[in-house]
């Protein structure tokens, strides 16, 4: 395989908006079921979400690729601080979505990613990043761990009511 590289989602190429919308898809699927994973959210209100994400200056969609291929992407955005908040800052850093293709996967992309995430979020000025998982999944879970990331918050998913858990890292450490 070729190299891959990193990139931001062209914003007017609707093939790569639909291409993530679809991966975010994949990944409600894997963790949450078939059935649940598809009414969570429709392909609509996803393709909405990525396109929020390419309007707002405090978020950002990156793309792994091959060529033209996208091989898997990640959502990030800079959030503030909620009132049931457990980490003591003002704003922090969310990967809000993080998919490979499972053709692709194995092959260091995910981390690829993770890593570039976290360099957006220190050119934003954030200290610490997080993002939210099943606890079922155990494949991030342990890309995230082994990042330096830690368990810091455990909760039900508002749709599904599944068990979610929060992963954080400050970025401030090497």
């Amino acid at each position: 395989m070729s190299t891959v590289r990193l990139r931001a989602l062209n914003p007017a190429a609707p093939s790569e908006i639909e291409r993530v919308a679809q991966g975010m898809q994949a990944t409600l699927i894997e963790v949450e079921g078939e059935a649940m994973g598809r009414a969570l959210h429709s392909l609509d209100w996803l393709r909405q979400r990525v396109q929020w994400h390419l309007d707002h200056a405090c978020a950002a969609v990156w793309l792994a690729v091959v060529d033209d291929e996208v091989l898997g992407h990640s959502l990030v955005r800079a959030e503030p601080a909620g009132p049931e908040e457990t980490l003591d800052t003002g704003y922090w850093g969310l990967i809000t979505t993080s998919y490979v293709w499972p053709a692709f996967r194995r092959r260091g992309i995910a981390r690829q990613l993770l890593l570039h995430d976290e360099a957006w979020m220190r050119a934003q000025g954030l200290s610490h990043a997080r993002t939210w998982t099943g606890a079922n999944n155990g494949p991030l879970i342990a890309l995230y761990e082994r990042a330096g990331y830690a368990i810091v918050q455990r909760a039900a998913h508002t749709g599904s009511g599944s068990p979610m858990v929060c992963l954080a890292r400050d970025l401030r450490l090497a």
